[in-house]
């Protein structure tokens, strides 16, 4: 097949057949890209060949469904609470102007040592910097105090990647972070 053909020349260091290989498929090197070899050669090549970035973040946009569909059938398995609240019908709808409720599905490590980014989904609501919310930990079970919290939302940050940024406020069906 073509992508072990390609894989081989380069992992193996075989020069002459690299660039016969890279023509058959269209990629070009730019000039300063002429030295790599490797892995680094691999990966760029990859890259340009089959840029996988683009083609699944098209198929997550045309294949999966708005977290406003989405949450209509999903709000069951969602929210452990009674079905006909507000918090229920606002996390159904996805509604911005509804109660917060976000799930916090990873706690990344920040530049500060001991802090963290509390990462996940909002559901319904919107989380803005200088809120207070309510911190319900894996322990939580309702109606006890055990593993609950009130904090204010220090920071709000949109995470691009390996970047961050601050930002005011997110509202319902997006993914963001925050300090607390």
């Amino acid at each position: 097949t073509p992508y072990y053909k390609v894989f081989d020349a380069i992992m193996n260091y075989k020069k002459e057949e690299i660039g016969t290989l890279l023509e058959k498929i269209g990629v070009a090197i730019k000039h300063e890209d002429k030295d790599k070899d490797g892995k680094a050669l691999l990966k760029l090549v990859m890259r340009t060949w089959l840029p996988a970035g683009e083609a699944l973040l098209q198929m997550i946009a045309i294949h999966l469904p708005s977290p406003v569909v989405a949450q209509k059938y999903r709000m069951e398995m969602l929210y452990e609470g009674p079905h006909d609240d507000e918090a229920a019908d606002a996390v159904k709808s996805c509604d911005p102007d509804g109660p917060l409720m976000m799930y916090i599905s990873k706690m990344v490590p920040t530049s500060d040592k001991g802090r963290f980014y509390a990462f996940g989904r909002v559901f319904s609501g919107k989380v803005a910097t200088g809120q207070k919310c309510r911190i319900m930990g894996p322990n939580y079970v309702p109606g006890k105090k055990e593993d609950l919290y009130e904090k204010a939302i220090q920071r709000t940050i949109l995470m691009m990647g390996r970047y961050v940024e601050a930002i005011e406020d997110v509202p319902s069906g997006n993914i963001c972070s925050m300090v607390s």
